[in-house]
C-alpha cells in the first residue's frame, strides 16, 4: 500500500508539517526577540556611554588628554570614539583594531549618524549603520551602532563627538540560536517521526481489523466481530460496528427464513408462478412452473415461451391480463400482474394453473345437459302427440286406443326408468354408494342370471353360455347390485349380437375371481373404447330407438358399483368380432 496515501503517511505527514510550521515560526520569534532585545540593550549602553563621556570631555580644559583618558575607556567596551569641531572636522580619534577598516569621513557622512544636528546640540539615539568588511574580505558587511552627541569644546565653540559599535555579539548569539533551533528540529523531526508512527499504529491497527471484519462480512461470515476492548472512540466504534454486525446477521437470518418460507410456499403451490425480471428474463419458478415450461418446450421446440407476448402487453399497459395457453394436450389458464417499484414497472409475476380437468368436467356438464335433454325429449314429444291423439279423437276403436296408452305408458316407465337411473348415478359419484356385502356361492348365482335370460337369448336366436372354470366356490358381494351390473351387460350384449351369435357368461381366476360378459356381435371401435364408461355413451351414434335402445347410463353405473366392492372393470373389443367386459372382483371377508 503507498504510504503517502495511507493512513500512518497522513498522519505522519501532518505532524511533520506542524511541527515545521511550529518550529518556523519559533524561530522567527525567537531571532527577532533576539535582535530586539540587544539592539534595544546595545543602544541604551551605547547612548549613556556616549552622554557621559560628552558630559566628562566638556569639563575638561585639555581636550587632547580627556581625548585619551575616553579612548582607553572606550577600547574596553570596543567602543569606537571620534571628536569632530564645529565644521565637522575630526580633531581627535580612538579606534581600536576592529574599526581600522571604516573610513571616518564616510562615518561622518553617513545620514543616519546626523551629525550636523548633533553639532546644533541636538541629542539623538545610536542608528544601525552598514558598512564594508576589512579589505580582506571585501565582499562581507559589517553592521555598527554610531551616535552622535553634542558636547562643548570651548566657551563659544561646539562640537560633536561620536562613538559607534560593532553588533557582533548580537550576530554571534543569533548563529547559536540557529544551531540550537537546527539541532532541536533534528531531534524533533526524528521524534515526531518516531511518535506519529508509533501513535497511527495504535490508530491503524483497529482499523484495519474492522477492514478485516468487513471483509468477512462481504464473504457471508455475518458472524465475525472485532476484538477491540477499549473505551476510547475507536473502542466506540469497534462497539458499533459489532452491533451493526449483529443486527446484520439477525436480519440476514431473517431474510433467509422468509426467502425459504416464501421457496416452501412457492413449492407447495398447486399453481405454477413465473417471475419475469426487467430484462424480460425468467428469474423465480416453481415445479408446477418448470412443468409447464417443460412441456411448452417439448411441443414447441423451435417457439419462444408464450408467455412473452402477455408480458410486453403488461408492461405497456401496466394492467392485468389473463388467458389460456393449450400446451401438450392439456390447458393452462394464465394471470399475469405487473410487478412495481417505485410507480415503476420492474417485471412482472404470472402465475399459471391447468384447467384441463376443469374444462373437461364443463364439457361433461353441458354434454350431460345434451344427453339429458335428449334422451327427455324423445319420450316427452311421444308422450305429447299420443295423448294429443287421444284428447283429439284420432283412435276410431278401442283397440287404437289402448295401443295408445300403452306407447304413453312405455315411454313414462322409460322416463322413470331414466331419472331413477341418473339419480343412483349422481348418488354413486358423490361416494353414496351402499353395499350389502353377503357370502354368495359362485355357481349357483351365476346360473340364476343366466336363467333370467333364457327366453330373451331364445326369442332373439341367440346362444346363452355359461362357464365356470375357478377355484373361488364364494365370495363376499352385495348380490343384488353385482347382479344389476350382470345384467346390464348380458342385456347389452344378447341386443348387438346377432341371431346365431354367442353370448357367454364366464368365471375364472384362482385367487381372484374374475367374471367375463363375451359376445360375438358388432364390437365397439377403438377410438371409442375409453368412453364407453362414460355417461349417456351409445355405440349408436344416431341414437335410434327399439333394439338398440337405452338410457346411455348402464355401464356408468355399473362402474361405480364394481369399484364400491373394490373391483375393477375392463373391456375389450374388436370390432366386427366382438366384446368382452372383465370384472375382477376381490374376496372382501378375506381382505377383512
Amino acid at each position: 500500500m503507498d504510504i503517502v496515501r495511507s493512513v500512518v503517511g497522513k498522519l505522519w505527514m501532518t505532524i511533520i508539517a506542524l511541527f515545521a510550521l511550529v518550529l518556523t515560526l519559533f524561530s522567527l520569534m525567537i531571532v527577532q526577540s533576539f535582535d530586539s532585545f540587544y539592539f534595544q540593550r546595545q543602544t541604551k549602553n551605547l547612548q549613556n556611554v556616549a552622554e557621559g563621556l560628552s558630559q566628562t570631555l566638556s569639563a575638561y580644559t585639555d581636550k587632547t588628554t580627556a581625548l585619551s583618558v575616553a579612548a582607553s575607556f572606550s577600547a574596553v567596551h570596543r567602543t569606537g570614539l571620534i571628536m569632530v569641531d564645529e565644521k565637522g572636522k575630526p580633531i581627535g580619534a580612538s579606534e581600536g583594531n576592529d574599526f581600522s577598516f571604516i573610513p571616518v569621513e564616510q562615518l561622518l557622512e553617513a545620514p543616519e549618524l546626523k551629525l550636523g544636528e548633533a553639532l546644533q546640540g541636538k541629542h539623538h539615539t545610536p542608528e544601525r549603520i552598514i558598512f564594508s568588511h576589512n579589505p580582506s574580505d571585501r565582499n562581507g558587511a559589517v553592521q555598527l551602532l554610531a551616535v552622535a552627541v553634542p558636547i562643548e569644546l570651548s566657551k563659544d565653540k561646539q562640537g560633536a563627538l561620536v562613538m559607534y559599535q560593532a553588533i557582533e555579539d548580537f550576530d554571534d548569539t543569533v548563529k547559536e540560536v540557529r544551531k540550537l533551533i537546527f539541532v532541536v528540529g533534528v531531534i524533533g523531526f526524528i521524534s515526531t517521526t518516531v511518535f506519529a508512527f508509533f501513535l497511527s499504529s495504535r490508530i491503524t491497527f483497529p482499523l484495519r481489523q474492522m477492514k478485516e471484519t468487513a471483509h468477512r462480512i462481504a464473504e457471508g461470515d455475518f458472524h465475525a466481530e472485532i476484538p477491540i476492548r477499549t473505551n476510547d472512540e475507536i473502542g466506540e466504534l469497534a462497539a458499533s460496528f459489532n452491533s451493526m454486525a449483529s443486527h446484520l446477521n439477525k436480519l440476514v437470518d431473517a431474510l433467509s427464513k422468509e426467502k425459504e418460507q416464501l421457496a416452501s410456499v412457492l413449492r407447495s403451490m398447486v399453481d405454477g408462478v413465473i417471475m419475469i425480471d426487467e430484462q424480460g428474463k425468467i428469474a423465480v419458478t416453481n415445479p408446477p412452473a418448470e412443468h409447464f415450461l417443460r412441456d411448452w418446450t417439448y411441443e414447441h421446440p423451435d417457439e419462444p415461451i408464450p408467455l412473452f407476448p402477455f408480458y410486453q402487453m403488461v408492461v405497456q399497459t401496466g394492467q392485468e391480463v389473463t388467458d389460456e395457453i393449450p400446451a401438450q394436450g392439456r390447458i393452462w389458464s394464465l394471470v399475469m400482474i405487473p410487478l412495481t417499484d417505485r410507480e415503476q414497472i420492474r417485471g412482472a409475476v404470472a402465475v399459471v394453473r391447468e384447467v384441463t380437468r376443469e374444462r373437461k368436467l364443463d364439457k361433461m356438464r353441458n354434454d350431460f345437459v345434451a344427453n339429458v335433454s335428449h334422451e327427455l325429449r324423445t319420450p316427452l314429444s311421444m308422450l305429447q302427440g299420443y295423448s294429443e291423439a287421444i284428447v283429439d279423437d284420432i283412435a276410431a276403436t278401442p283397440e287404437e286406443h289402448k295401443e295408445l296408452a300403452q306407447i304413453i305408458y312405455d315411454e313414462s316407465v322409460r322416463m322413470t326408468k331414466l331419472v331413477n337411473e341418473l339419480l343412483n348415478l349422481a348418488r354413486m359419484e358423490a361416494g353414496h354408494v351402499e353395499v350389502s356385502l353377503e357370502k354368495v356361492e359362485v355357481s349357483p348365482y351365476l346360473e340364476r342370471i343366466q336363467r333370467k335370460f333364457v327366453n330373451l337369448a331364445r326369442e332373439q336366436k341367440i346362444h346363452l353360455l355359461l362357464e365356470i372354470n375357478t377355484s373361488v366356490t364364494s365370495i363376499w358381494i352385495d348380490p343384488d347390485k353385482m347382479e344389476q351390473v350382470l345384467t346390464n351387460l348380458i342385456d347389452n350384449a344378447i341386443r348387438h349380437t346377432p341371431e346365431n351369435g354367442n353370448v357367454t357368461l364366464r368365471a375364472r381366476g384362482d385367487r381372484t375371481l374374475l367374471l367375463e360378459v363375451n359376445d360375438t356381435g358388432s364390437g365397439i371401435p377403438q377410438e371409442d373404447l375409453p368412453f364407453v364408461f362414460e355417461r349417456f355413451y351409445k355405440a349408436d351414434k344416431a341414437r335410434t330407438r327399439g333394439k338398440a335402445g337405452g338410457t346411455g347410463l348402464g355401464l356408468a353405473i355399473a362402474k361405480n358399483i364394481v369399484e364400491a366392492h373394490g373391483g375393477t372393470i375392463g373391456v375389450q373389443s374388436k370390432l366386427g368380432e366382438g366384446t368382452t367386459f372383465t370384472i375382477a372382483l376381490p374376496d372382501k371377508q378375506k381382505q377383512k
